[in-house]
């Protein structure tokens, strides 16, 4: 048998960043995520947010279902971020 080779139901990594077509990213590697805050033009306090690959992303909701986790980044129109969080998962949306 030959170890070497890939089995067919696995998924390559470059798949994992391309959730629906969008330049979104599914984060794979905590540690090139900075956990921050940031100050958002419309609200008085600042937000958590995250740089990943160089970019900033604001917490935009959480969830602990991943059909709701599709459902809202399916009618996002900016790029997003989603990372597991110990209740389920978190995601950002694009600030700069």
């Amino acid at each position: 048998m030959n170890d070497d080779k890939k089995p067919d139901n696995t998924i390559d990594e470059s798949e994992l960043f391309h959730l629906g077509g969008k330049t979104s990213d599914f984060v794979i590697v905590p540690a090139q995520i900075v956990y921050c805050h940031i100050k958002v033009e419309d609200l008085d306090k600042p937000v958590a947010a995250i740089t990943y690959n160089s970019f900033t992303y604001s917490l935009f909701r959480t969830s602990s279902e991943w059909t709701e986790v599709e459902k809202i980044t399916s009618r996002l129109s900016a790029a997003y971020v989603i990372t597991v969080t110990m209740k389920g998962w978190a995601i950002w949306v694009f600030e700069y």
